[in-house]
């Protein structure tokens, strides 16, 4: 049985290489792993060097190919560069798509290995009938062609950060895509999959058209969701989703400036400017305007929590970086500064070799060494409760 593992992303940060590299490194003896890449917002060849395999697709282009379903948007429409990678690619009998925002703490051969003996057509998380769950928004965007009767008892849906379709179940979704089955793809799917006859399996072992399988665990609401997560403790071998993360750089400024942040940050101010920074910026959005705040910064990374757990939770998962930067100054994301009262904030600091200080009552700058002790501490008792 041949496999393939498809990583799907529009951005080739230093997250998404970490993420490539675990998935080759995991499980390359047993499956070709490719960059499924969406060339839309551009891109530069040099950093596409570092992927094994690239299958690149160009969104506009699929729409003149006949996939006029694409001129709604690309989201909720992901499923067709997945179509066109196995037309040029029929040798594999079953493709695994992952998105770049999902991660499996444990190694992924755990995962899929679970499903190499399942002929199930479609493997994915929170497969359901439009009985179970009737509220789900994308039901009224699953259509059939002209001529077919649908109804809410034919209504499929899953969610699919992560899901595997078989060989089958590729030609039949090519096929009644041209058709004219439109729809978001986690509703239109499993739908066109259940009107053909094929299979369908939870992840957690629940069956369509196939028996239950009882030994299978491989995700949670509080850890597999469409929300961002809230800080806690993963168990081994569970999907979870979303880790928002951004790392966009390999070399490090003297200084980290790190906010706390949400939709209507100030933190433009901080990086705007003629003048060069002498620091990196560190972003945690707390709400869902990660993709917004992107580009913003150096560093960003989204999940929600009291401002203390969440530095708290970066530096845990983020140790190294502790190591990286003489100074952290701890921002709030509504305070005015322009680059140049920040690069002086730190040079200060520097030269004076303070271990700490204050701006104001509850933005504290730590020399590494104190940030390093505090994070070691309790920081609900430290000096960092200020800021909270």
């Amino acid at each position: 049985m041949k496999q393939a593992i498809l990583l799907l992303s529009n951005r080739i940060d230093y997250t998404v290489r970490d993420r490539y590299d675990k998935l080759v490194k995991d499980y390359k003896h047993k499956a070709n792993v490719y960059l499924l890449f969406d060339l839309t917002k551009g891109y530069n060849k040099q950093e596409l060097v570092h992927f094994g395999h690239v299958y690149p697709f160009d969104v506009d282009k699929m729409i003149d190919d006949g996939y006029t379903a694409l001129e709604e948007g690309f989201l909720g429409n992901c499923h067709y560069p997945v179509l066109t990678f196995h037309k040029e690619h029929p040798q594999y009998d079953y493709c695994w798509i992952v998105e770049d925002d999902a991660v499996f703490y444990g190694d992924w051969s755990t995962l899929f290995d679970a499903f190499l003996d399942d002929p199930a057509d479609l493997v994915a998380a929170y497969i359901r009938k439009y009985e179970d769950d009737p509220n789900w928004c994308w039901w009224n965007s699953v259509r059939a062609p002209d001529g077919v009767a649908l109804s809410r008892d034919d209504l499929y849906a899953s969610f699919n950060p992560v899901y595997r379709l078989s060989a089958k179940a590729l030609k039949c979704l090519e096929m009644e895509m041209r058709n004219g089955w439109r729809g978001h793809f986690e509703g239109v799917v499993p739908t066109v999959l259940i009107e053909n006859g094929l299979t369908l399996r939870d992840m957690n072992g629940k069956g369509y058209g196939l028996d239950e399988r009882v030994n299978l665990h491989f995700y949670s609401d509080g850890t597999h969701n469409w929300l961002p997560l809230h800080v806690q403790s993963f168990e081994k071998n569970i999907i979870c989703h979303p880790i928002k993360e951004k790392a966009g750089k390999e070399t490090y400024q003297r200084y980290c400036l790190l906010s706390v942040v949400g939709e209507h940050s100030r933190h433009i101010e901080w990086i705007t400017g003629n003048v060069r920074r002498n620091y990196d910026i560190h972003l945690i959005v707390n709400d869902m305007s990660f993709g917004k705040h992107y580009d913003d910064a150096d560093f960003v990374y989204g999940k929600t929590g009291r401002k203390i757990e969440l530095i708290k939770d970066y530096f845990d998962n983020h140790k190294y970086l502790l190591n990286q930067y003489d100074y952290f100054f701890i921002i709030n994301e509504m305070y005015g500064m322009d680059v140049s009262q920040i690069n002086e904030l730190f040079e200060e600091m520097a030269q004076e070799n303070c271990e700490f200080s204050f701006v104001g009552m509850t933005m504290p700058c730590f020399r590494q060494d104190a940030m390093i002790q505090v994070l070691e501490d309790d920081p609900e008792t430290s000096i960092l409760f200020f800021g909270k």
